[in-house]
């Protein structure tokens, strides 16, 4: 089957996200995935293209979905979504840019970890260095996310690098906190109970935004002096919001007006500028 990703000749003619302006990186392999995320700039560092690499999108995605395409795939009624994979890959390159100068033991959580795609990922980066802990608040999910790891990379659950729980991250307390917290759902801005989990000197990276509306996804960095947070912006996303399990169901149940809401919402946007592919 030939590849649906144009060839560097035709660099012009490639896709980009409406949101980001990010050249998409639809392809037939995940390998191809992989090099085309690096092509076009989204994975740079070798650590985050090695983890990104070594975990298969198709092991996440529901049935039928086209684990390739560079858009993110809705799970069922939940009300959830796999992250497009230039969103993804994004996230990852943020959290590798914390954690490859710390020397300790590493401690990484991933909030909403959903169908256990970006979880995975995050257990490869930290694979040999700490641990990973995801929490979904959807128990279906969080029993999904367990089968679709233990595909390919069962490993990671038996050695302890990666534990997988239902769980209202928001009830979450953690004694020492955490080097890095990915969130995977909205938030409104840097909030007081995610302040919380993060180590002096920790960074969260979470799209902070509006509700259905374009989100910016950011780095939420805490001084090791208890100064406040600095944010600073890097990607234009549009994610679920982090909400209560009742909350989020029933946002499943009318998925088609949450999606027309984000059309509405999303209409003003000014087109951004297509960034130049690295040589």
């Amino acid at each position: 089957m030939g590849s649906r990703a144009p060839s560097a000749e035709a660099a012009e003619e490639i896709p980009v996200c409406r949101f980001c302006g990010v050249p998409l990186s639809t392809a037939d392999s995940h390998e191809e995935l992989t090099q085309l995320l690096q092509r076009h700039g989204v994975l740079r560092s070798a650590a985050a293209a090695e983890a990104y690499a070594a975990v298969d999108r198709a092991d996440f995605v529901p049935e039928g979905a086209d684990a390739y395409l560079d858009a993110a795939a809705v799970m069922g009624s939940t009300g959830a979504q796999v992250s497009a994979p230039h969103v993804h890959a994004a996230a990852l390159e943020l959290v590798e840019e914390k954690v490859s100068g710390i020397e300790e033991p590493l401690r990484i959580l991933d909030l909403g970890s959903g169908s256990g795609c970006m979880a995975a990922m995050l257990a490869n980066l930290a694979r040999g260095r700490g641990r990973v802990l995801g929490l979904e608040h959807i128990q279906e999910l969080a029993d999904e996310s367990v089968v679709n790891v233990a595909k390919n990379h069962k490993d990671l659950l038996t050695d302890g690098t990666l534990d997988l729980r239902c769980q209202d991250a928001r009830t979450l307390q953690e004694e020492g906190g955490f080097h890095v917290v990915h969130c995977g759902a909205a938030l409104s801005g840097p909030e007081p109970w995610l302040l919380e989990l993060l180590r002096p000197g920790g960074r969260a990276v979470a799209p902070i935004g509006a509700t259905d509306a374009p989100q910016w996804l950011s780095s939420i960095d805490l001084p090791t002096d208890g100064g406040s947070a600095v944010v600073n912006r890097h990607l234009r996303v549009l994610y679920v919001p982090m909400t209560s399990e009742e909350d989020q169901r029933a946002r499943g149940a009318a998925w088609e007006e949450v999606v027309a809401r984000c059309v509405r919402n999303s209409a003003h946007l000014p087109p951004l500028a297509v960034p130049k592919l690295p040589e």
